[in-house]
Formats: C-alpha cells, sequence, structure tokens
C-alpha cells in the first residue's frame, strides 16, 4: 500500500475483524497457581526429610555408643569391686595367718606354703583383673600359648605341693614352689601388659 493511496473502509474493518479474532493471551485459573506452590512445597518437606535422615541416624549411633560405655564402665566398676573384696579377704586371712604361726617344723612348712600360695593369689587377683578387660584384644593365637605355659606351670606347682606333702623335711621344694609361683606371676604380669591397642 502506498502512502498517497486512500484506505478502503471495509479493508479497514476486515482488518480489525481479522485482530479480533487472534487469540489473545489467556490468563491461567486461580487453582493452577495453588496446585504448582503445593508441589512446590511437597517436593521441599520431601528433602527437609531426607537431609534431617543422616542427622537422626546419626544421633540413634551416637546414643547407643554411649550406652554401650556406660554399661562396658558399670560392668568393669562391678569387677573391679569384686576384686577388691577377694584381695581384702586373702589379705586378711593371710594376717590371720600369720598371728597363728605354729612351732612343729612339719606345720611350719605347711604354714609356709600356704602363706605363700595366699600371697600368690593376692597378687594373681590384680593381674586377672586387668587381663579380663583386655582379653577381647589379645591375639587368641597368643593367648592359646599362654594358656599352654600356665597349664605345665600349674603342673609344676600340683607335683610340687604334693611333694612338699610327703616330703616335708625337704626344704628344697618350698623354693621351687615359690620360684614356679613367681614364673606363673611373671607370665601373667606379661599378659596384662600387652597393648589393647593391638
Amino acid at each position: 500500500m502506498k502512502e498517497d493511496e486512500p484506505i478502503d473502509l471495509n479493508q479497514e474493518r476486515l482488518l480489525n475483524q481479522k485482530i479480533a479474532c487472534l487469540a489473545t493471551e489467556e490468563a491461567t485459573p486461580r487453582d493452577l497457581w495453588s496446585s504448582i506452590e503445593s508441589e512446590i512445597s511437597i517436593t521441599n518437606d520431601k528433602a527437609q526429610d531426607k537431609s534431617a535422615t543422616p542427622n537422626h541416624k546419626k544421633n540413634a549411633w551416637a546414643s547407643w555408643a554411649i550406652a554401650a560405655s556406660l554399661v562396658i564402665s558399670l560392668g568393669s566398676l562391678g569387677l573391679s569391686w569384686n576384686n577388691l573384696r577377694q584381695a581384702e579377704s586373702l589379705y586378711a586371712q593371710i594376717e590371720l595367718d600369720k598371728s597363728d604361726q605354729k612351732q612343729d617344723y612339719r606345720k611350719t612348712v605347711h604354714y609356709q606354703v600356704d602363706l605363700m600360695e595366699q600371697e600368690f593369689k593376692l597378687a594373681k587377683v590384680g593381674l586377672m583383673s586387668q587381663i579380663s578387660m583386655n582379653r577381647n584384644h589379645i591375639d587368641k593365637s597368643l593367648l592359646l600359648e599362654i594358656e599352654k605355659d600356665l597349664s605345665v606351670i600349674n603342673k609344676a606347682t600340683s607335683l610340687l605341693k604334693t611333694a612338699i606333702d610327703k616330703q616335708p623335711d625337704n626344704t628344697e621344694y618350698p623354693k621351687l614352689l615359690r620360684a614356679t609361683y613367681q614364673q606363673e606371676l611373671a607370665v601373667l604380669t606379661q599378659l596384662a601388659k600387652l597393648d589393647t591397642s593391638i
């Protein structure tokens, strides 16, 4: 269309009708926005639940760890208390035996053996307490080897006691028995000193 040409009214009307028929911008219904908002909030809630779950699991493990630590501590305390009571009882028996010494040589030998045995048991109580707390951290094969050695020492102790009963005048047997007890205490001491971090 040239600028000089007159505008045809029919064409203008026709053009206006076509413009009116063109699609206009649709307004979204209000309920569509509310459904989008609810979807967004549900998605956010799920994301928060997922992020909260690991913290909840960590807190649950921490609670169990604290409870287990308390149970172990109370068990150790009870074991220590029991061992202390046994040690006190043995110490009282030793003191009682010291006051009741006999003059007869045969009874004196038996008294020395009994006193030696009570002193050995008193020393063994503390070591066994330490060993029982470390037992799970000690290598099983090493533990079996040490138990075999202790079995041999216990047999020797038993044989020496029998020999002392049969020959109470032999002064060498009590000395050997003392050495055997000292050997067993040395083995138990090494076992009690094993590093618990193994």
